[in-house]
């Protein structure tokens, strides 16, 4: 007998199958609308737990930059080295323009061509939080060595899992990546565009950021993971900012906004009042004495 056509469990299993992938869909979607960092959380422990369970994703990755006997010859490209003091500069670059940005709106209030003082502050934090803060206690809390420090590479160290305590490295540590940290923190400043252009600049972004954070693998500076761990750490630290931040952005600005001209008059009278005031305190006692 030849049958021709679906069985009636397959005519049921099918529209099932695809309406519970729907369902899932659809709510994930809405747990991404909703609290996107917690996603991102998620993605954290499933993207470390892939890393810890295949350590060859991060081997063959740092090797595909090593030649054997010569460790990891693209560190000395004076390209590459360009890029990694661009890359290393562009965080204090930044910090000054968003400080000058916060002073403008502090004197001149707000202007149509300056952003909120709320989202200067969303990227100030993002770099202290995530950069500064989390970041940089994992690379002096876990230890792991770098790929250039490995015997995989012609090192001495011992190669280690991804958030796996070790004593390969006292401070500054491979994991995870500092500058892939501050490179992916470059996307926050798509917060300072207007609403419609903040994708479009988070994807402009993106490319250099890329660039800067493969440029440390090729140098044997850092595993994939580590790269991979800071990426999401620092975008769990973009969205739960926004929270506090948008909630209160009001005060903030209204804070900021024109509040600081006043105070930097106060400062400047007082600076000059200041001098004036001691020499004809210092004349009084001068003529004090004379009399006596």
């Amino acid at each position: 007998m030849i049958c021709t056509g679906l069985s009636d469990f397959d005519r049921v299993r099918r529209p099932a199958r695809g309406a519970l992938a729907d369902s899932l869909g659809s709510r994930l979607l809405a747990l991404w609308r909703q609290t996107p960092e917690i996603c991102l959380f998620l993605l954290l422990v499933l993207a470390s737990g892939l890393f810890i369970l295949f350590p060859h994703l991060d081997l063959a990755t740092s090797g595909f930059f090593a030649v054997p006997g010569e460790g990891f010859p693209l560190a000395g490209n004076e390209t590459l080295l360009a890029i990694r003091d661009l890359n290393r500069a562009l965080p204090g670059w930044i910090a000054v323009t968003l400080l000058l940005l916060l002073l403008a709106r502090g004197t001149l209030g707000a202007r149509r061509f300056l952003p909120a003082p709320h989202r200067i502050l969303h990227v100030l934090a993002v770099y202290a939080v995530a950069c500064l803060g989390i970041v940089h206690l994992l690379k002096n809390t876990i230890g792991r060595a770098r790929p250039e420090h490995i015997l995989a590479f012609g090192g001495d160290k011992v190669f280690t899992l991804p958030w796996e305590l070790s004593d390969a490295c006292r401070s500054n540590c491979s994991f995870s990546s500092g500058e892939a940290a501050s490179a992916m923190a470059m996307l926050a400043l798509a917060l300072l565009a207007p609403r419609g252009w903040r994708a479009l600049c988070a994807l402009a972004l993106a490319l250099p950021a890329t660039v800067f954070s493969v440029n440390r693998i090729a140098f044997g500076s850092h595993f994939l993971s580590d790269v991979v761990v800071s990426w999401l750490v620092v975008a769990i630290v973009i969205f739960a900012l926004r929270y506090p931040l948008t909630r209160y952005a009001v005060r903030i600005d209204g804070a900021v906004d024109g509040q600081w001209l006043g105070a930097l008059r106060d400062a400047r009278l007082r600076a000059t009042r200041g001098p004036s005031r001691a020499s004809s305190g210092a004349h009084g006692l001068s003529s004090r004495r004379s009399l006596s």
